[in-house]
Parts: C-alpha cells; structure tokens; sequence
C-alpha cells in the first residue's frame, strides 16, 4: 500500500471477503495496527496473506494481539517477512496459536526464525490442536531448532505436513518429524473414517528409533516400484507377515478405511523391525503408497469442506447485505412518502391563499 488511506480503503473495501490479500503491499509495522483491527473485528476473513511486507518483531506482536479475538481465520501467511530478527515476534504469534482453535495453516518461511524462535513453536506444538500444516523452510533454525521441533510435534496428533527445507536441521531431524507426521495423517485419516464409530480405538506404533528409518524428507515422497528382485511370492509372505490381521473380505467403507488404516500402520512398525534393506524398501514403498492415496483423500474432503463454507459464507454475507439495502430502501420510500404528503399540504395551503388574495385585490377593486 502507497499510504495508510489506501490500506484502509482496500481493508474496507474487502471487509465481506473471506479472502485479504495484502502481498507485498509494504504493509511494515505501522500498518499491522490496522491490520490488526480488521481482523479483531471481522467474522468474515478466512484467509490473511501478508508475505512481503517488511513485518518484524514489533507487527507481529501487533498482529497477535488482534488475532486473539478472531474466530474465523483459518490461514496465516506471514513468508518473506523479519518476524523472527527479535525473538519476541515469534513468541507472541506461538502464544496466540498455543490456544488458537481455527487456524490450520501458517506459513512462516524467509523470516529469519533461529534456534529460539524454534523452541517457541515447538512449545506451541505440544498444546496447538489445530494447525495441520506449518512451513518454516529456509530459516535458521539450526540442528538444536530442528530438536525443539521435533520435541514438540511428538507431542501432537494433528499436524501433518511440516517443511522443512533449508533451515538446516539435521537428516536426523528430518527422519524422525517424517516418521512422525506419517503416524498423524494415518491417525486422522482413521479418526475421520470412524467417526461414526465412537468406541473404536485409534492404533498407535511404537516410538521411533533414530537407527530404523530409511532416509527421507518431510516432503511427499515420489511412489517407485518395489525392489523387483524380490519374487511375487515373497512380497506376499512379507505383506502377510506385517498385516496378519487384515481380512481378505470386502466391508464398507468406513470399516475399509479403518483396515487400510491398521494395514498401514503395521507397514510402518514392520519397516523399522525389519533388517534386510531390500525389505525395508518394500515396507516403505508400500506404506507411502498407501498414505498418498488416503492424502488425496482428505485434500478432496476438505476441499468439499471449504467450498461449502465459502458458499456459506457468501450467501450470508448477501443476506446481511440484502436487508441492510432493504432497510434503507424502506427508509427511502418512508422518506419519499412524506414528502409527497408534504408538497400536497402545501399545494392545499397556495391554493387557500391564492383564493384568499383574489378576493382581497377583487374587493380593493370594487372600493
């Protein structure tokens, strides 16, 4: 934005979208206070982008404050910004998230984040319970950042994609919060299949060892065939072996899924028993297989989900709109109305005084 005028009109002007766009708009910290407001006080706004925009410490304790009270944003784009230069700015946006029960998406990227403001949004994520994907590429964070990471997201079951790349935290690192993200998307995705199913126990794997993970990233890994020198024989004693449990019988859907799911998650533990590494491969091919497709799965779902609540959102925006115009045009026509009633008195009254003068100059003529 040229000036603070312009930021407001644009703020006004956008204040039913679910959508504010403020990307490269040289916002700074000046500006965070009225961005603040907004948001403080708007039930509509679903989506902030605020990249770009020279924000440091100082906005973004600003921004928090005012996102304490909103209960309607459910994604936060703070990339290519300075909030991390003073600590402080970290630690008042992990506070807010602490507690914060909407926002499912924050992008942290290019803000200068080190080993403490690490430590801050590993904190946040022992106790978040709603954030499902965070993006802190390409900050400082360092192998002790990367630590506190991973400390906290062992303590969470909701988040499910992290990234990662270039913040030099270590492959260790990246193993373990890979491993551990796998254990959260096949939690979710079982929870979501059984939630018509109250009593059903969600499974759980063992904690990981650093020495039983095949490297990768936190990053969707690319789906290759299974090691070929091993015979369709063996591949199937193997898938037997990790799945013992699993019925052969087709069931409905949600009693499939919670199969998929136990099938899945028995892949994972049999990767990390298992010794041979052409096993390994296999265990984890067939185990990134299935993740994928149950990831499509939910992209889908919560697309659906989104769509819904936008054309809510839409629809209830014009409602408002429709009878705040209502409104004013009853006003108007009340208005109209006695005008009217108005000009006909006073019609009624020149006409008397018209009569009235005409009889006055007729007798002044007959004198």
């Amino acid at each position: 934005m040229q000036s603070l005028t312009s930021l407001l009109s644009h703020l006004e002007t956008n204040r039913d979208s679910p959508t504010i766009s403020l990307a490269y708009a040289s916002v700074g910290d000046d500006g965070m206070a009225e961005v603040s407001r907004f948001v403080r006080d708007n039930s509509f706004v679903k989506y902030l982008d605020l990249r770009g925009n020279n924000i440091a410490a100082k906005g973004a304790v600003t921004l928090s404050n005012g996102l304490k009270l909103n209960r309607s944003l459910r994604s936060l784009n703070l990339k290519w910004n300075q909030i991390g230069r003073d600590n402080t700015g970290v630690q008042a946006l992990c506070e807010m998230l602490r507690t914060n029960v909407t926002i499912s998406h924050v992008d942290f990227r290019n803000n200068r984040i080190n080993n403490v403001g690490a430590t801050y949004i590993g904190e946040m994520l022992r106790e978040n319970t709603t954030i499902t994907h965070l993006d802190v590429s390409w900050n400082d964070l360092g192998v002790d950042g990367g630590l506190a990471l991973l400390e906290g997201l062992k303590h969470n079951s909701t988040l499910v994609d992290c990234q990662l790349s270039g913040s030099k935290v270590g492959e260790e690192a990246l193993h373990e919060v890979a491993f551990l993200l796998r254990r959260n998307r096949a939690a979710a995705t079982y929870k979501v299949a059984g939630a018509g199913s109250a009593n059903s126990p969600v499974p759980q794997i063992a904690p990981q060892s650093s020495d039983a993970v095949a490297p990768r990233t936190p990053r969707e890994p690319a789906f290759r065939p299974p090691d070929q020198s091993k015979t369709v024989a063996d591949r199937a004693s193997s898938a037997r072996a990790a799945a013992p449990a699993a019925s052969v019988a087709v069931v409905p859907g949600a009693a499939r899924s919670r199969t998929d799911n136990n099938i899945l998650l028995k892949l994972m533990q049999k990767e990390r028993e298992t010794v041979l590494p052409e096993d390994k491969a296999f265990y984890s091919e067939v185990a990134e297989y299935i993740d994928r497709i149950h990831m499509e799965s939910m992209r889908h779902k919560q697309g659906r989900v989104d769509s819904e609540e936008r054309e809510r959102l839409s629809t209830g925006g014009f409602v408002e709109r429709e009878m705040r115009y209502t409104k004013e045009i009853r006003s108007l026509e009340e208005g109209l109305q006695r005008t009217v009633a108005d000009k006909e008195q006073l019609t009624k009254e020149i006409a008397l005084l018209t009569g009235e003068l005409k009889r006055l100059n007729d007798e002044s003529a007959m004198a």
